[in-house]
């Protein structure tokens, strides 16, 4: 069911459609996530253009924006609202800071799964999501997308995705499939990552770190559904209550991206 977007120089970048609710199927051509756009070719801009992406929003925090800004699609509005105001997800780190985060006893496995704790906690990514879910809902034309993305469309992307689904009635495990896909399509990435860092004679310390930063892992999301019951009782809950997304406005959102 996951739509691949092909395209020369961005990895990840899939339309959301398709998807069975109880009140209908996702829309096509209506919301797309994606990893980061800053190597994006002429031909991919095009691409994105024909393909109906009139909003873009950036998920990544200030500094990754600034070093690797993203390639502007014609005609496109662009949206800057960093999730955190540092990459906490570690998606820019260096090797050498990463390995002696390590080193002091940091595993990434708890790195990743404070992150996406802090999807529902922290109140600057609550704002964010907030004014994404704002941008979703004045999405209303036909055929035009919203694409929303950070550096890997991974974490920040990952969890986007998951609310979205989730405010459209779309099933836990079909979401978490959803999630879980990434790894698909950053494997030739994450192996590449992998085998240089051993080629340069990394400790497997190192190696298995990188690994376990650049994979979608079914516990780092679930730790989000967790945070979630724990404060809210569910994901919805969690719009509602922590974004302010009004019962009306969910409503609103399935008519603009559900079709019967």
């Amino acid at each position: 069911m996951v739509k691949i977007i092909p395209l020369e120089k961005a990895e990840n970048v899939r339309d959301l459609g398709g998807y069975k609710t109880p009140n209908g199927t996702v829309k096509f051509n209506k919301v797309v996530r994606g990893a980061s756009l800053s190597d994006l070719s002429v031909r991919d801009r095009e691409a994105l253009q024909q393909y109906g992406v009139t909003d873009v929003v950036d998920f990544r925090s200030p500094s990754e924006a600034k070093d690797a800004p993203d390639k502007k699609i014609p005609t496109a509005k662009e949206y800057f609202l960093p999730v955190f105001g540092h990459d906490e997800t570690k998606a820019s780190i260096s090797p050498q800071e990463l390995l002696k985060q390590l080193e002091q006893g940091m595993t990434a496995q708890a790195q990743m799964i404070k992150v996406y704790r802090h999807f529902i906690e922290d109140e600057h990514a609550k704002k964010a999501y907030q004014e994404f879910l704002q941008i979703l809902l004045a999405n209303s034309d036909e055929q035009k997308s919203v694409l929303f993305h950070c550096t890997a469309g991974k974490d920040r992307t990952g969890f986007g995705a998951a609310l979205v689904l989730d405010l459209l009635g779309v099933e836990q495990q079909t979401i978490m499939t959803d999630y879980l896909a990434t790894n698909q399509y950053l494997n030739d990435r994450i192996a590449n990552m992998t085998a240089a860092a051993k080629k340069q004679g990394a400790p497997e310390l190192l190696v298995n770190g990188i690994e376990a930063l650049m994979k979608a892992d079914e516990a780092y999301l679930n730790e989000s559904y967790t945070a979630a019951r724990e404060h809210y009782g569910s994901l919805t809950n969690y719009a509602k209550e922590g974004l302010g997304f009004t019962a009306g406005e969910i409503s609103d959102l399935q008519k603009l991206y559900l079709t019967k």
